[in-house]
């Protein structure tokens, strides 16, 4: 993980700059991409007064989205870089931001999120994506009660990078449905991404 986390570092903190966008910052291609993965979140879960835990929540650009949208959920971001949380604060006041790396910590105490949402968290090629992830899975599942929903590339994707990791989607809802009892996989909505919706019950 400290090699995972100097990579972090490494490829985001120095795009953290007051005038840059969001997507800029997180390396998406553009916001349109980026709001499509929120869009995603919005249409597989009913958010209306639930608590939301955006895990790798940058500079809080889903924040942002939820309060443009008038979506009522009950927003805590987490980062494990002190420069996004710092960032993240001011851009979007109203929000609960906590820096913290929920493998190794716990902030929350006995605190469940309703959801958790991952967005591009995993996409950048640190060597162990992978394990990574597994491990997310398992501590989302401890951590949520509700539904847990992570975009990742695909290996379906034709315009792969060496700097990007992408995964399966059928290996991914076979691990992913080793943990939680329905999982489910939606795609189509870019060439490159797709998305696991893990729900708790039916």
């Amino acid at each position: 993980m400290i090699d995972s986390l100097r990579r972090l570092k490494e490829h985001y903190e120095p795009r953290i700059r007051p005038e840059s966008l969001g997507y800029e910052i997180l390396d998406w291609e553009d916001q349109e991409s980026q709001f499509c993965r929120f869009e995603v979140l919005v249409r597989t879960v009913n958010l209306d007064g639930k608590s939301l835990l955006d895990l790798g929540c940058g500079v809080g650009d889903l924040c942002f989205y939820f309060q443009e949208k008038g979506i009522g959920a009950d927003y805590t971001g987490v980062d494990i870089l002190d420069k996004m949380i710092t960032e993240a604060r001011r851009r979007c006041p109203p929000g609960r931001f906590v820096k913290a790396d929920l493998l190794t910590e716990n902030p929350f105490g006995d605190e469940r999120f309703q959801v958790a949402f991952c967005s591009g968290i995993f996409n950048l090629e640190t060597g162990d994506n992978e394990q990574l992830l597994d491990d997310y899975l398992k501590r989302l599942y401890d951590l949520t009660i509700e539904t847990v929903v992570i975009n990742l590339l695909s290996t379906a994707s034709r315009d792969q990078q060496a700097r990007y990791h992408y995964f399966c989607p059928e290996s991914v809802k076979k691990r992913a449905g080793a943990v939680y009892p329905f999982v489910e996989i939606e795609s189509g909505y870019l060439s490159n991404d797709f998305t696991l919706i893990c729900r708790h019950g039916a």
